[in-house]
């Protein structure tokens, strides 16, 4: 009996993984243009000026931006907040290293680790 139960359990896993295989291989079809419609985006961008990859190009990456948090490190955290922009929200603590503060900056990809004293704020850290 206890194979029977575990021969139907084996099927069924079999069953569930290849329904999220196909679910999966369905997304990553719809995600392509067809022919005729990548044609037409083609010329809706020629019509209007503007390109695809000229935008996509405007906007840096996450790792870019990371890469220019990290060039930040052991500098205030003025020059962070004029390269990479404001975080998504920051958190403050007592600092174990000091009279100061440590502050823990996200933004969308990658996190920024502070030291604050007084007046002064510095980035410490990138992850």
């Amino acid at each position: 009996m206890k194979k029977v139960v575990i021969l139907i359990l084996a099927c069924l896993l079999m069953l569930s993984l290849c329904a999220c295989d196909q679910g999966e291989q369905n997304n990553a079809n719809d995600s392509k243009p067809q022919a005729g419609q990548q044609d037409n985006q083609n010329q809706n961008s020629e019509a209007t000026g503007n390109s695809q990859s000229t935008q996509a190009s405007s906007k840096p990456s996450q790792d870019d931006l990371k890469a220019l948090a990290e060039s930040c490190i052991d500098k205030p955290l003025a020059d962070l907040i004029a390269l990479v922009g404001e975080p998504d929200s920051s958190e403050y603590a007592a600092s174990c290293a000091g009279d100061g503060e440590d502050g823990v900056l996200m933004y969308d990809g990658f996190v920024v680790y502070t030291y604050r004293e007084g007046e002064e704020e510095k980035v410490t850290y990138v992850e």
